[in-house]
């Protein structure tokens, strides 16, 4: 007989899985809703509370009637939801099934743990599922289709919707849950664990106080990222819903937050942090296993993932009290993880602020949790061999290879350390994979959640990329002619002409042209107020520096002033001492403000729509409301990848309840190879550095730098004064024996690097570096290019960008790129260039490093002379066009005397030029430094050659500043003084006394 009433919820989802978790492989007992036994306006089922209670604590099994001590205390917790908050009842609902709960008997002298539940494997505990339960007093009865109970207490709440009506879907399901049931009969779901909803073709699951569309799929890293329908719903049911992993969310992996703005957050995990938390604990555990790395996808929750795991470790007794390392790489992180952290009641925690502090908390055997960056590590010597250390490592692709990582290793030897990382790096030098991940593991991989499983499973968005075409024209005739008048009226040598040219057919150029600012600001102003603002969302702007990033902050302010926008626009960028005035009265934050701003951002109603960066907040920084980013700086790889990413959060708007669909970038740098690259997954089998034949090169490397350190025998290198300095030259002449130096240090450096970081090179280090500062101090040096270029830039960029016209940006014409599951999977199917060398698993021989070197050396002491040859700046500039852009205590006192003479010198020189003076008795070469000439000519004969060093550097600040106008210039005074300071500091010379004063002085009489 066909079935008059239909396909149903109650006759096929809820049927189907109340079914499933009743098989023996799930172990769920079956007992329909209406045959539990209890009242309907009950909670909880007394009777199995009552026989968990007397099961599972001896002291009650010993008196059965205490249990009448305890059912009044979790009746009054149920109840506790009307007046203090179903969340806040939930976390102390938690307490008690947890076991952490503590209560003293009648007629007994101490408190007790009371336990509710057995989270031992195996655990006999009483675990019912039942369908179609009914709570609440007649009138105001709620029906709930599934709800799953372990030992009295219901933990998980169903809801379940027809799979054959199109419009109804798991939201509306979700909705009844968390809209509706959470709100009116509350205390029902003061035990609980999580919710979930269905209607047989998604999956959704929550926690009390979640809005319905904040709930995620659950699933398996191991699954096919894209199954889909009543597969993956059968497999949620199956992996979340067993008796063991609702039980292991109770236990191990929920968490509550308390915001900044008050109030209370439950917190329970996604699949991969289970996943990943589950794959840390077991290899601290395997005595044969060291660490591993995570690769999950930006975005997925690795602060939470990281307390999860700490909690994990601290609370099994087998791992034995842990000290949990976690290392981030950038102070204002370990701020906000603390801060959550704290706020979710990670327990034992302490945060390592300097490298005193570090070693401190280590030296005395700090168990719990330390919060810390990789700089404290720096230089850092042995300081805990413990072997239940295990150190977590965020971001791992940024600062782990190197010295500091080594540095790392070295002061924890038996720690177990785990890598995190959403952008996995496998270049020629760095490779994540093989400095965390173990070679038995899979691809080098512990754990991995891609991007394409996060698009799929709803945890992000996808991302579309509009391309634009930024074009214009140059005169490059004219504009070469002009920039030869230029360089010939400043009788530039023709590596002054190299180096201007150099600076001005450079990006940046292109993109300070201000014909190019508007019309690419424009190009923004109208897109974002189209296409972004209207869905409540808002945007970055990456600019190419920080000039840059004030200049398209005015533009764009101006232009939505001039259409009469409320909506704002602020730059975040970090700024230096050398910056404008201007830039800090305006733009320079300090922490607690920039977090402010950040806030703002994050606020739908706040007007600051558009935020415009060069590097801050490109990664770290978690906005679910920014749905758009505008990109006019090239970047590539991981860094491309973390950028781009920051669109792609869910977000729903809480005014309009319109959710954001996907992340949109707009390139106007032609981006999109490098996007495909970035897209594409890391191969730990190629890039990285070759291995090296170690033993063949320390040998090699410990008699280069004996034979390196020859010359200066009997000097005490511990002393960095300029009298040591001055010393160690006078013992490698010019001519020949400075040759021999350069030469054997050049050998010394490369084997240096071939070998770093290695331990072996540590008894060397203070040597190597002591030879490197000699080396520096000997080493040519010409004109300062930045010098320069602030004397003749602005002349400059007026020619280039006198002959830029016909600026424009278009719409390239071809359909957006559209970053989802399916492309992403496409491109990394695709035959793009590797990155990488395909050798890079040879071995590195010693022969073959140390022919690397000498090639090396050869070039370096050619170089002065073979100067490289002019390229004409029109050309270089027309490429750029055509391209998308993707691509030592006598000395110092008479070099003290020597400077005052000078700019005395200086000062007779401008009294004839006034026509003051007949014969001022010493009128300089005026191609020449005045410093230099009195040098040449009174200088004794024992005069050490770093005075003359000295004096050529500071004549060649004087070259270039003579003449234009510094002393009015704030910005340009202070890059005087910061040349003048590198000067002295390169020669071991005091910066902080008299000395610098006269050379300033000395300088300042050329301006």
């Amino acid at each position: 007989m066909p079935n008059a009433g239909g396909f149903t919820e109650t006759s096929t989802v809820q049927a189907a899985i109340v079914d499933r978790l009743a098989q023996s492989d799930i172990g769920w007992t079956k007992v329909a809703g209406k045959d539990l036994p209890r009242d309907l306006d009950a909670v909880l089922l007394e009777d199995d509370v009552r026989d968990a209670l007397i099961r599972l604590n001896p002291v009650i099994a010993d008196r059965p009637d205490r249990v009448d001590e305890i059912l009044p205390l979790l009746r009054a917790v149920v109840l506790s939801a009307s007046t203090e908050g179903l969340v806040a009842a939930n976390e102390r609902m938690v307490t008690w099934l947890r076991g952490t709960q503590t209560h003293k008997f009648v007629g007994t002298d101490e408190y007790v743990p009371v336990r509710l539940i057995d989270f031992a494997p195996g655990a006999l505990n009483r675990v019912v599922v039942a369908d179609e339960v009914t709570f609440g007093p007649p009138g105001n009865q709620k029906r709930f289709d599934v709800v799953l109970w372990v030992n009295g207490f219901p933990l998980v709440v169903g809801e379940t919707k027809t799979p054959v009506q199109a419009k109804v879907s798991w939201l509306n399901a979700a909705l009844d849950i968390a809209g509706h049931y959470e709100i009116q009969a509350a205390s029902f779901f003061v035990p609980n664990v999580l919710s979930f909803a269905t209607e047989g073709r998604e999956f959704h699951f929550g926690a009390v106080g979640q809005p319905a569309e904040h709930w995620l799929m659950w699933g398996a890293t191991t699954d096919p990222f894209d199954l889909e329908g009543w597969d993956r719903v059968r497999r949620c049911v199956e992996l979340l819903l067993s008796p063991a992993q609702v039980l292991n969310v109770l236990a191990n992996f929920t968490l509550y937050e308390r915001p900044v703005g008050g109030g209370i957050v439950k917190l329970i995990p996604r699949y991969q942090q289970v996943e990943a938390a589950q794959a840390v604990h077991d290899r601290v555990l395997d005595p044969d296993r060291s660490g591993g790395l995570v690769w999950h996808y930006q975005g997925s929750g690795k602060t939470l993932l990281l307390a999860f795991i700490a909690l994990l470790l601290l609370n099994d007794d087998e791992v034995g009290g842990p000290t949990v390392v976690i290392v981030l790489d950038r102070i204002d992180l370990i701020e906000q993880t603390y801060r959550q952290f704290r706020t979710a009641g990670l327990p034992r925690m302490r945060v390592a602020g300097t490298k005193a502090e570090l070693r401190k908390l280590l030296a005395e055997d700090q168990r719990g949790v330390i919060l810390t960056t990789i700089f404290r590590f720096a230089d850092a010597d042995d300081l805990n061999r413990r072997d239940n250390i295990v150190v977590l490592v965020d971001e791992a692709h940024r600062t782990q290879e190197g010295q500091l990582g080594a540095d790392m290793r070295v002061a924890l030897p038996n720690a177990r350390f785990f890598g995190f990382t959403g952008t996995p790096v496998a270049a020629k030098d760095r490779n994540t994979f093989k400095l965390f991940g173990d070679p038995d593991d899979p691809g080098w991989i512990l754990n991995q959640y891609t991007i394409e499983r996060s698009i799929a499973d709803g945890a992000s968005v996808p991302v579309h990329v509009e391309p634009r075409l930024v074009d214009f024209q140059i005169d490059h005739d004219k504009l070469d002619a002009e920039f030869e008048a230029l360089a010939d009226d400043e009788q530039l040598s023709d590596e002054e002409r190299e180096s201007l040219a150099r600076h001005a057919a450079s990006v940046k150029t292109i993109m300070f042209n201000p014909e190019r600012i508007a019309a690419v600001c424009a190009d923004i102003v109208d897109h974002y107020l189209s296409k972004v603002a209207p869905l409540g969302s808002k945007a970055q702007v990456v600019a190419y520096d920080r000039g840059l990033c004030v200049a398209y902050h005015d533009e764009i302010t101006r232009l939505l002033t001039e259409r009469g926008e409320a909506r704002t626009a602020d730059v975040v960028m970090t700024l230096t001492k050398s910056d404008p005035d201007d830039w800090h009265q305006r733009f320079a934050l300090d922490r607690p403000q920039e977090e402010q701003l950040r806030d703002r951002f994050r606020d739908v109603n706040d007007p600051l729509s558009l935020l415009v960066v060069t590097a801050k907040l490109l990664t770290g920084f978690d906005a679910p409301i920014e749905g758009g980013m505008y990109l006019d700086k090239p970047l590539r790889l991981h860094t491309l990848f973390q950028a781009i990413t920051r669109t792609n959060r869910r977000w729903t708007n809480p005014n309009t309840g319109q959710e954001k669909k996907f992340g949109l970038i707009v390139d106007y740098v032609g981006l999109g190879n490098e996007i495909a690259k970035a897209l594409r997954a890391a191969d730990p089998d190629r890039g990285g550095k070759r291995p090296v034949d170690v033993e063949g090169l320390l040998s090699e490397f410990d008699a280069a730098i004996t034979a390196a350190l020859l010359p200066f025998d009997g000097i005490d290198r511990t002393d960095s004064s300029f009298a040591a300095l001055s010393a160690a030259q006078a013992r490698i002449p010019a001519g020949d024996p400075r040759d021999t130096f350069a030469a054997d240090f050049t050998q010394v450096q490369g084997l240096w690097e071939f070998l770093d970081p290695n331990p072996a090179l540590s008894p060397y280090r203070s040597d190597y570096r002591w030879l490197a500062q000699v080396y520096e101090s000997v080493k040519p040096t010409g004109v300062s290019d930045v010098l320069l270029w602030h004397r003749l830039g602005a002349k400059t960029l007026e020619l280039v960008h006198g002959h830029m016209t016909e600026v424009r940006v278009t719409a390239t014409g071809l359909d957006e790129v559209i970053v989802d599951a399916e492309t992403i999977e496409a491109i990394r199917q695709l035959a793009l260039p590797d990155i990488g060398d395909p050798n890079d698993d040879a071995v590195l021989t010693a022969g073959e490093a140390l022919d690397t070197i000498e090639a090396r050396i050869r070039r370096r002491l050619t170089a002065s002379g073979n100067h490289p040859v002019y390229g004409q700046l029109a050309e270089r500039l027309e490429n750029l066009r055509r391209t998308q852009l993707d691509q030592a205590s006598a000395s110092i006192d008479f070099l003290r005397a020597l400077l005052d003479l000078a700019a005395e010198v200086t000062r007779i020189e401008r009294a004839d030029d006034d026509g003051h003076l007949d014969d001022p008795g010493l009128l300089p070469d005026p191609r020449l430094g005045a410093l230099t000439q009195i040098l040449a000519e009174y200088a004794p004969a024992d005069t050490p050659d770093i005075v003359e060093s000295v004096v050529a550097d500071i004549d060649g600040i004087v070259k270039q500043v003579r003449f234009a106008g510094w002393a009015e210039s704030q910005p340009g005074d202070r890059r005087v003084r910061i040349e003048i300071r590198k000067v002295l500091r390169r020669y071991g010379l005091p910066t902080g006394d008299d000395l610098f004063a006269k050379v300033y002085a000395y300088v300042a009489e050329n301006y």
